[in-house]
């Protein structure tokens, strides 16, 4: 083979079509999709998953039958074949024939399932084995809605092992010796006292992934894997407070603890060696697998294994990957295939060999080569995507605007657009209610302002303004999982912007729960900026229809309080993860009703955490002393994104003395 032969390079697009709100919870049944396997044609393809559901239980055993492999490995060459897959095989044969390397890529638009189906097992028409098996072969998943984020530039790497027992015993001493060996040959830079991070806690690993002084680029995390809330897995840390449980997270809580920062990371490579960490559960799951989340949140190249992975495999893995990686100095492609090769030859019992998934852009080489030098920076700073400003008026007008000084890494070297006004202030300010419904409308049309930002690509979005709490919910609500910064008003100063003291303390957030034996409403109350009264939420919802309510209140609520990013993230998190503990995916409850007395940035945030598909209706009150009742008025989150004119979604309570016939779930 000449050297450095480009490899033969096949994509295999797989589009759904059918939305994907109809696949959760996953029918098992019958599916129509579109392939394409690059440069061909999309063809109308099916699978029978309702046949596909007992072969994929086998994977869940320690040791898969080699007849149930089989099988499985047909089915996919099957579900391929009528989209032209054998052309792409005789390209194969060819490839390989000559020692040219092979790159699959398996990317799907609309159909998240079939990121759950084992497509190491693919075959060729010529021999029937899977392709993994072959020397310069390399099987990725690549998720095209994945953000671009190059990863930051370091004059040197740096490898972070990581572990934790909390979920049981693992190989520690056996992966670092691996490590130790690999690193003292290759003369790589490995400070057991700096890069070994024992009883590793969610908090713990956050806080040695954002050092600057020696970034981290490799991560190498050693734990167990477990199910968590909702079906999907996670994995299972020490906890970040002494003498409490251990803490169990799914991908989603994750990306919000490590990939706090819009500037990018430092991590090139993300090695998981931990049970399930590319399971996402059941196939087409919203959350994913944690693999899967640390490749959308941008890391060039992630390993995991989609099924139980043995310890002494995973010692062996460590062996193989870092030997090849920085001793040999080899690509992944071939890391990845003798990493097979020896746990196919050691550990012939279990299925380790086949059980490893790697997610890594078709578009990047740097991928492959996680520890030789990024390309070049050039002489000019590279361009960033523009900044939008989203100002959103209702509750009273603004009279300034963030700059670079308010916001100093998210100005930097970006194109900043005229802000985008929100004025809903001239209609429904100085509590003028009638016009709320149109207001509603309004904020969230397809094709209004607020639609449109969230809808562009490659753009940085500020939120900020002076709107209503339940109009703040919509927005975050409305921009669901994609990336927008908000921030806060400081009073003394008159800007939007946050404090950067970051070693001072902020209150904690604490939650009271309450169940009731009636009802079939959750009643969430926040009280950040003021005290929610329950006896203020009885006026328009009584008691009798509560079932549970989840309080989160600060010891002394004042308006202010919430002055940095990192405070206000952590105050999200807390409310999404108690809401969906409590109240995610369980049927007694119909309706979540929620009274907040906090800022901005925390009603988007709550907007956020409420689009989670798991949760019920649910209703954002406003609050307003003058008004009688105080709550004069509820949102329905759901009802106003759809957009639906016969089903309004502002519900206006009558004055005690008029009595009430609201009904709102």
């Amino acid at each position: 083979m000449p050297p450095n032969q480009a490899p033969l390079e096949i994509t295999l697009e797989l589009c759904g079509t059918q939305s994907p709100e109809t696949l959760y919870p996953f029918p098992w049944k019958k599916q129509r999709y579109l392939a394409r396997c690059t440069p061909g044609r999309s063809i109308p393809v099916e699978l029978r998953w309702s046949t596909l559901r007992e072969q994929l239980k086998t994977l869940l055993r320690v040791t898969p039958g080699s007849r149930d492999l089989k099988r499985l490995s047909e089915t996919l060459r099957g579900f391929l074949q009528p989209a032209e897959w054998i052309l792409a095989e005789e390209k194969i044969r060819y490839a390989l024939k000559i020692g040219q390397p092979v790159h699959i890529t398996v990317c799907s638009n609309n159909a998240d399932e079939l990121y759950y189906l084992p497509w190491e097992l693919l075959p060729t028409n010529f021999n029937g084995q899977p392709l993994v098996g072959e020397k310069n072969y390399l099987l990725r998943y690549e998720c095209k809605d994945r953000p671009i984020r190059d990863p930051v530039a370091s004059t040197q790497g740096r490898i972070l092992f990581a572990w934790s027992e909390a979920g049981g015993g693992v190989p520690k001493d056996g992966h670092l010796d691996e490590l130790r060996a690999a690193c003292a040959a290759a003369r790589f830079p490995f400070i057991e006292e700096e890069d070994v991070l024992e009883h590793v806690s969610p908090r713990r690993l956050a806080e040695k992934l954002s050092e600057t002084a020696r970034p981290v680029t490799a991560l190498h995390l050693l734990c167990h894997g477990s199910k968590v809330d909702d079906d999907a897995y996670g994995l299972v840390f020490d906890p970040s407070e002494e003498g409490d449980e251990p803490e169990r997270l799914d991908q989603w809580q994750l990306a919000n603890l490590l990939f706090l920062s819009s500037n990018g990371s430092p991590l090139r490579l993300v090695t998981l060696c931990a049970c399930q960490g590319g399971d996402s559960g059941m196939p087409a799951h919203p959350l994913g697998s944690i693999a899967r989340m640390f490749h959308v949140q941008g890391v060039p190249a992630v390993i995991a294994s989609r099924m139980p992975l043995t310890c002494a495999g995973s010692t062996t893995l460590t062996r193989a990957l870092y030997q090849s990686l920085l001793v040999q100095q080899e690509d992944l492609c071939t890391a990845l295939s003798s990493a097979r090769k020896q746990l196919q030859r050691e550990h012939s019992s279990s299925s380790d060999w086949l059980s490893l998934q790697f997610y890594a852009p078709a578009e990047s080489p740097a991928a492959l080569t996680p520890f030789s030098a990024l390309p070049a920076i050039p002489t000019a700073p590279a361009a960033r995507g523009d900044l939008v400003l989203i100002c959103h008026e209702s509750l009273k007008q603004t009279h300034v605007t963030p700059t670079d000084a308010d916001a100093p890494e998210l100005f930097a070297q970006r194109h900043v657009r005229p802000k985008i006004l929100i004025d809903q202030y001239q209609a429904i300010g100085e509590r003028r209610w009638e016009n709320l419904e149109q207001e509603v409308a309004r904020l969230a049309a397809r094709n209004g302002a607020l639609w449109t930002a969230f809808a562009e690509r490659d753009t940085e979005i500020l939120y900020y303004g002076f709107p209503y709490v339940p109009l703040a919910m919509l927005a975050g609500y409305l921009a669901d999982s994609r990336p927008v910064h908000v921030l806060e008003h400081d009073r003394m100063r008159q800007r939007f912007t946050w404090q950067t003291d970051t070693v001072a303390a902020h209150p904690p957030l604490e939650v009271v729960t309450r169940h009731g034996e009636t009802g079939s409403a959750a009643r969430v109350r926040v009280s950040i900026s003021n005290e929610v009264r329950p006896e203020d939420c009885a006026q328009v919802l009584p008691d009798s229809d509560i079932r549970l309510d989840l309080h989160f209140q600060l010891t002394a609520p004042e308006r202010g309080v919430v002055r940095r990013e990192a405070q206000l993230l952590e105050y999200a998190q807390t409310i999404r993860q108690i809401i969906d503990r409590n109240i995610g995916g369980k049927p007694e409850f119909t309706s979540i009703h929620v009274f907040a007395a906090v800022p901005v940035s925390i009603a988007f945030h709550l907007g956020r955490a409420l689009a989670y598909t798991g949760l019920p209706e649910c209703f954002a009150y406003n609050y307003n002393a003058d008004d009688a009742p105080r709550y004069k008025w509820c949102l329905s989150l759901k009802a106003a994104k759809a957009a639906n004119p016969e089903q309004p979604s502002i519900t206006l309570f009558p004055s005690p003395s008029q009595g009430s016939n609201a009904n709102h779930g």
